[in-house]
């Protein structure tokens, strides 16, 4: 499935309402110009994930947390600070995939997916025994 797509300004002028609802279900829309991209439009909470994948990278140390509760989460000023943690922690090998979907209030599939085609690297599988009994207590839990 192709996730880009290209709009011209005038295109989104008369079609804004089509357009915001593809980027909802997943595409990047460009807005052109000319025949030049200008502006992107994507999901909100993609963009909250590219953003925290890239803060990660700038920032590796921030990742470097063992356990992350729902409440730490919970006290968080803004959503894209929960997202910051939650996916820094997951790229640094702290917490798992399901975990990282709880925190951020998403269901795993849907995280899994939205990870895959932003490029986002995939950790599955249990590293130990502790860690599968995790996975499956977070999944029976959400």
């Amino acid at each position: 499935m192709e996730t880009t797509q290209r709009v011209r300004k005038t295109d989104l002028a008369r079609n804004t309402h089509q357009i915001i609802r593809d980027a909802q279900r997943g595409q990047t829309i460009l807005i052109e110009n000319h025949g030049q991209a200008e502006v992107a439009i994507l999901d909100v909470l993609d963009y909250y994930i590219l953003r925290a994948v890239s803060s990660y990278y700038t920032h590796p140390s921030r990742g470097n947390r063992k356990t992350i509760s729902n409440l730490v989460i919970a006290k968080m000023e803004d959503r894209q600070s929960a997202y910051d943690l939650s996916i820094s922690s997951y790229l640094a090998g702290s917490i798992s995939l399901g975990h990282t979907a709880e925190l951020i209030d998403l269901p795993l599939l849907d995280l899994q997916a939205r990870f895959i085609r932003l490029g986002v690297p995939l950790n599955l599988g249990a590293k130990d025994k502790r860690e599968a009994k995790a996975e499956v207590q977070t999944a029976r839990d959400f």
